[in-house]
């Protein structure tokens, strides 16, 4: 699976690593709080779209 992070919507730290993971059918829902500032927010995935992202990257071609 990807490692999911993602950047504080209120002091724009980046990498805050997921405190809370639910998964809802075909898509996951991540809770964070930034340790920085102590904001919380709520990320929703569906997860075949990042599949699909990881399948056409694997697909591509190096260039010449």
């Amino acid at each position: 699976m990807i490692a999911m992070t993602d950047s504080c919507p209120n002091c724009c730290r980046r990498g805050v690593a997921p405190a809370a993971e639910k998964r809802r059918g075909d898509a996951i829902v991540h809770g964070y709080q930034c340790p920085a500032c102590s904001h919380r927010w709520a990320t929703s995935r569906h997860l075949p779209a990042y599949s699909e992202l990881h399948r056409r990257q694997h697909q591509r071609r190096p260039a010449a």
